[in-house]
């Protein structure tokens, strides 16, 4: 029969397991990515108080803390959002 050719095995290199790393402070352009937002929806909802107003870091950029903005949605589904936003109130159900 056929020649076949002989399996060659190769040896990978090991893949580090490395720590997930922590978000800190995101940028506008991430903070869209992360909420699946446009720049336009997050300036909106910092000024209706959805989410918390960003911090100049010392490059002078606008970062937002990402602890403030998980506290900060978190605290939406428990009633501390505005009630008569019908968007929020239908995306609980109301």
């Amino acid at each position: 029969m056929g020649h076949h050719p002989r399996a060659t095995i190769i040896n990978l290199p090991q893949q580090s397991e490395a720590a997930p790393r922590l978000i800190g402070y995101v940028s506008i352009s991430t903070l869209c990515e992360l909420l699946d937002a446009s720049e336009a929806t997050i300036r909106d909802w910092v000024k209706l108080g959805y989410l918390p107003r960003p911090r100049r870091i010392p490059s002078g950029t606008l970062r937002w803390k990402w602890a403030e903005i998980e506290k900060k949605l978190d605290g939406i589904g428990s009633g501390t959002a505005d009630d008569n936003d019908p968007i929020l109130r239908a995306s609980r159900g109301g």
